[in-house]
């Protein structure tokens, strides 16, 4: 069974590679799973009624993946959804852009041009806990703070390296973190998770690569002009000044505030209410501001054009992922791995088995150009593994869930690096060839932290 789970993983990313959709790749692969494991395991087939025949089964099979989808759909979808739309709407009335534009107003006073990497990195790192998206995040990057770092005559690959170092997903609105509470039982506790786990990750990554960045870029630079590789100045692009008011840069941090204030209040407020309750507000300083309701209705559409936008491109690989990894475990084969690497025992056994599952997470990411399908894919034996290790589920999902974003980031074929390519004109492996060295090095200080946080736990 063991070597029939490997091998029903390998094929499954064999197409995933070769280019088919993987939402497809998914769903068919965990329909063909969950009915193998039935026959060849025993597993009965989840939340379907006993089967007698291959028909039942069948029936049991879709029935099993209509109910994932509701379920994934009332609950960590509606989430994501909410705050796509929320984000979208930030972007829509220009606010988003005007926080990342008044955000670059620091920087231009540092002489040191690489000490402005560093600073852009530490100001980038702190935007993405309201700006959640990692390639939404770089767009406005590349609109607002590229040109500035260009002008104080950084070379283009230099700023793009840096900007693609701003990679971890993190903090109670954020997608990864959302489906990283659902994982290990907490959904109702995302900001305790947040606040006692995932920001020691958070704050250590940033402080090593905010020292590392000036040396290693000077470095670079030396090693580039050794080489006569040094890449022609890019023209300097026009930064220009999103058409809203400077209070508005507040507004995006709506959600955040009311979900850390409920939390600290002890009051239950959940992420899609505190969405559409920050929503409702800034309609109403619009409708003030252009005294025209129709305005509030285009922001609507972009609302929920976002969400179904979301949908598409992560709702839905969740839940394939989600039908993919109950299939894989029906085989048998990962019990029989959870159960051996469950019995790995004391401080080497931990740092063995994060390193393991972190280093699987983060090469499939790296292939897939996708930190979400490959966590989804992966994250849920953590959680298994994690309770025959004796030790917090969280403890063991946490890592995976930050492999699969400095994995993302390695990957040439991310959305992400694939704008920064085009913004810098290079190729997208000429940005991963300069930044593995520090995204190796966040693999270290991510699975260190990790094991921190389970080994005072314990």
């Amino acid at each position: 069974m063991l070597i029939l789970s490997v091998l029903a993983v390998g094929i499954t990313f064999y197409y995933i590679l070769k280019g088919y959709h993987p939402i497809f790749v998914f769903l068919c692969a965990g329909l063909i799973l969950v009915i193998m494991g039935f026959y060849l395991t025993g597993a009965p087939i989840p939340k379907s009624p006993p089967a007698h025949n291959f028909a039942q089964v069948l029936l049991n099979a879709f029935a099993f993946i209509a109910t994932t989808f509701k379920t994934q759909l009332s609950g960590v979808g509606l989430i994501i959804m909410s705050v796509a739309g929320f984000a979208a709407y930030m972007k829509h009335i220009h606010a988003s852009a005007k926080l990342a534009y008044l955000s670059n107003k620091p920087l231009s006073k540092i002489s040191n041009k690489y000490l402005v990497l560093s600073g852009t990195f530490v100001v980038g790192m702190g935007l993405k806990i309201v700006i959640s998206s990692y390639t939404g995040l770089l767009l406005l990057l590349l609109a607002c703070i590229y040109p500035v770092l260009l002008a104080l005559k950084i070379r283009p690959i230099s700023a793009v390296c840096v900007l693609s170092l701003i990679a971890l997903d993190y903090g109670p609105k954020d997608g990864n973190t959302i489906n990283m509470a659902d994982m290990v039982g907490q959904k109702e506790n995302i900001v305790g998770l947040f606040l006692h786990y995932q920001l020691w990750v958070v704050l250590a990554y940033t402080l090593v690569m905010a020292i590392l960045i000036p040396f290693y870029f000077v470095w670079v630079d030396r090693r580039d002009l050794a080489r006569n590789q040094l890449c022609e100045q890019a023209q300097i692009l026009e930064i220009s000044n999103p058409p809203c008011p400077n209070f508005y840069v507040l507004f995006p941090w709506l959600p955040v505030v009311l979900l850390f204030g409920a939390y600290f209040a002890g009051v239950k407020l959940d992420v899609v209410s505190a969405n559409f309750m920050s929503i409702a507000f800034v309609f109403g300083v619009e409708f003030v501001r252009h005294k025209d309701a129709r305005k509030l209705g285009e922001g609507m559409g972009a609302i929920l054009r976002a969400m179904g936008d979301i949908f598409v491109s992560v709702v839905s690989i969740i839940i394939a992922a989600s039908i993919f990894a109950t299939g894989l475990k029906s085989l048998g084969g990962i019990g029989i791995l959870a159960q051996s690497l469950g019995a790995l025992q004391g401080l080497g056994g931990l740092i063995l088995l994060m390193a393991l599952l972190g280093f699987i997470v983060y090469g499939f990411a790296v292939i897939m150009g996708s930190g979400i399908a490959a966590f989804n894919a992966f994250g849920r034996l953590g959680s298994d593994i994690a309770t025959k290790m004796g030790i917090e589920p969280i403890h063991l999902v946490l890592p995976l869930e930050i492999a699969s974003c400095l994995g993302r980031a390695s990957s040439p074929i991310a959305g992400g690096i694939l704008a920064l390519a085009g913004f810098a004109k290079v190729a997208p492996l000429e940005i991963i060839k300069r930044t593995y060295p520090l995204l190796l090095v966040g693999m270290g200080v991510n699975i260190g932290v990790g094991v921190g946080l389970a080994h005072w736990a314990i």
